[in-house]
């Protein structure tokens, strides 16, 4: 392989505020030799924790090379850390990507190098070549409770309603006896659940945030017109400034045609808050999680990214850990929230609100009150929030209750059918992720609530357990509506 024309750099950094971000950077990515890159990244508040939840974040590093023919995922070979006291680094076995990890004990900022060895199969010369970065949270393997006993059409024990206990990957049985999940009720399983439909027993990888406005932009900007046109709602040769994602109320969305397609070149997205053709400013809300996302246009993106959905199970056991379910509870292990209303530094990279809760309750953004859309991705989270205070999972993971709809597979007919497959980097000709296996819009349901879900007597959208729409297909553009993938 030549020296490469370019090299950029495509890294969405989710600021948790100026002193205290995330801020997940790459400083530099060069070729030192044939098929061998090297990449300079850190992020603030890494951890892998040794005591509980004795887990660790990482970020997911995956490459996509320019060629006449358009852009493709190349393959990543082997990896190694060039910083091995601080983070070590595994290559994926299918070459989609690379997770970068802290190393045991490690807790704080972590700036590190790493080299990556590219794979055979490049189609073509590479004119550029972007590397894209992600910020996931491990979620340890082991046993959970699944369901509340109080939930709407919530999972259960068959024999009484109360949580059941998974503590295996293997056939799970549905029914009405003792350690059978019970089939009654709404939403109720089609049948027996297979040994192939991830449970969330196995250890797996989860995006730390909802995917966001910039990451969404990202993944329209490396498409064809005819993706492009599948993925949004408009033509992409509409005029600049117009909304890529909505006919109607934008609800904080804030993703613009910034240069309009054509036959023989695709369209420029970008972010643009307040619509003045000023686009990915510093106030122009890049880093909110990303709404009006149907089932289709989040399994190309994951298809895309080499990422795969999640299950119903898996949701939940993001949520609670191997913790004993709490009736009601929400992601944040508690049965109490303070609704997050008052925007601060509104579309900017810190933007926050002024509600801080107390104990016992979590803050997320729901009701009807607030925003009338999506906050920043990790708003409410700062260097030294409790759980609580950031409405964070046990594992850590933010907006799992709130914010946007979380996209799930689910267990009908067509969701049982799911065997956790991920992308491989590449949409079929019309913008549609095309892994076997995965189910369309009809096996997939809605968890864990929205920025305008109401928290009633026995109407408890955020509730981790909560499955009121699990059976509503995601097939419709919903201002509610968003989700992220895992890597398994």
């Amino acid at each position: 392989m030549s020296k490469w024309v370019a090299i950029a750099i495509a890294v969405i950094s989710f600021g948790w505020g100026h002193l205290f971000a995330n801020n997940l950077r790459f400083s530099s990515l060069t070729q030192v030799e044939d098929r061998i890159l090297e990449v300079e990244l850190g992020w603030e508040n890494a951890w892998h924790l040794t005591t509980a939840p004795s887990n660790h974040d990482a970020v997911w590093l995956f490459l996509k090379g320019k060629t006449a023919s358009g852009w493709q995922t190349l393959p990543v070979h082997s990896a190694r850390s060039l910083s091995p006291d601080l983070v070590e680094v595994k290559a994926a076995t299918d070459q989609m990507g690379v997770m970068v990890a802290p190393v045991e004990g490690v807790q704080g900022n972590v700036s590190c190098r790493v080299q990556l060895e590219l794979g055979n199969g490049l189609d073509g010369e590479i004119e550029m070549v972007d590397l894209v970065g992600i910020e996931m949270v491990w979620v340890n393997g082991g046993e959970f409770e699944l369901g509340d006993g109080v939930g709407n059409n919530t999972f259960g024990d068959g024999e009484n309603g109360n949580p059941l206990l998974i503590n295996s990957e293997a056939l799970l049985p549905i029914g009405s006896g003792a350690e059978q999940l019970s089939d009654q009720g709404d939403y109720a399983p089609a049948g027996d659940l297979p040994a192939a439909w991830p449970k969330g027993v196995s250890g797996f990888y989860c995006m730390k945030y909802e995917l966001s406005q910039a990451q969404y932009i990202d993944f329209l900007n490396h498409l064809t017109v005819a993706q492009q046109q599948a993925r949004t709602v408009v033509s992409p040769d509409a005029a600049p400034g117009t909304s890529a994602l909505s006919t109607g109320p934008e609800n904080r969305n804030a993703i613009r045609i910034q240069i309009p397609g054509n036959d023989a070149q695709p369209a420029v997205y970008g972010c643009d808050r307040l619509a003045d053709q000023t686009f990915d400013g510093p106030d122009d809300a890049q880093f909110r999680a990303c709404n009006f996302l149907t089932w289709d246009d989040l399994t190309a993106y994951l298809d895309w990214a080499g990422l795969s959905p999640m299950t119903e199970f898996e949701y939940e056991k993001a949520c609670r850990g191997p913790l004993d379910a709490v009736p009601g509870e929400f992601a944040w292990g508690t049965d109490a929230v303070v609704d997050a209303n008052d925007v601060l530094q509104d579309g900017q990279d810190n933007e926050m609100v002024a509600e801080r809760p107390s104990a016992p309750a979590g803050l997320a953004s729901h009701g009807y009150t607030g925003p009338q859309g999506p906050l920043r991705c990790g708003f409410a989270a700062d260097g030294s929030s409790t759980r609580l205070q950031a409405g964070a999972s046990y594992f850590g993971i933010m907006e799992l209750s709130g914010n946007l709809w979380e996209l799930a597979v689910t267990v009908n007919g067509e969701g049982l059918g799911f065997t956790g497959g991920h992308g491989d980097g590449q949409l079929d000709d019309t913008g549609q992720a095309n892994v076997a296996g995965w189910p369309s819009a009809s096996g997939a349901g809605y968890r864990g609530g929205a920025w305008n879900s109401g928290i009633l007597p026995g109407f408890r959208d955020l509730a981790v357990s909560d499955r009121f729409y699990a059976g509503l297909a995601p097939e419709q553009r919903r201002g509610t509506a968003g989700g992220r993938g895992v890597r398994r």
